[in-house]
């Protein structure tokens, strides 16, 4: 099918193997360990980004693309099991910070190596040229989304 003279098969093919890929990685991810999901690993990887003021849980869900509800309810879950410290902030109590823990640390350290080799074996036999190109792609895609985003608000 040609649609303003693009061939949407590659257009189809990326758009299901993205979603393919996402739940096999996730699958992958929650088998690897069983201490946390892939879920709550992305969402302690992205608190762990904010390095000068700690995040409010709409900076993750806004970051992650999803609901403030979704974030709340994995942050409660981290915090119960000592991962993710949860504060009002002192200047406006409607926001909640999240703070990581020295568990957390701990954790992340102690999963250092068996994270590269994950990497090492999602990304086997891929060179640094193919890898360039995606990572562009994947930029552009990205860009697209948001901006479709943008038009639904």
């Amino acid at each position: 099918m040609k649609l303003k003279n693009i061939d949407i098969s590659n257009q189809a093919f990326i758009y299901a193997a993205i979603h393919l890929l996402s739940n096999r990685m996730q699958i992958i991810g929650d088998k690897i360990d069983l201490t946390i999901s892939s879920k709550q690993w992305f969402v302690l990887a992205a608190v762990s980004k904010f390095k000068d003021t700690p995040p409010n849980i709409g900076d993750i869900a806004d970051g992650l693309g999803t609901s403030r509800q979704n974030i709340k309810k994995m942050a409660n879950i981290l915090e119960q099991r000592g991962f993710l410290h949860m504060e009002k902030d002192k200047s406006d109590s409607r926001n909640i910070r999240l703070y990581l823990t020295q568990r957390c640390n701990d954790y992340f350290e102690s999963r250092e190596q068996q994270e590269m080799e994950y990497l090492e074996g999602i990304f086997s036999g891929i060179d640094d040229e193919i890898l360039a190109t995606l990572r562009e792609g994947l930029g552009k895609l990205v860009d697209n989304i948001d901006t479709m985003l943008g038009g639904l608000k």
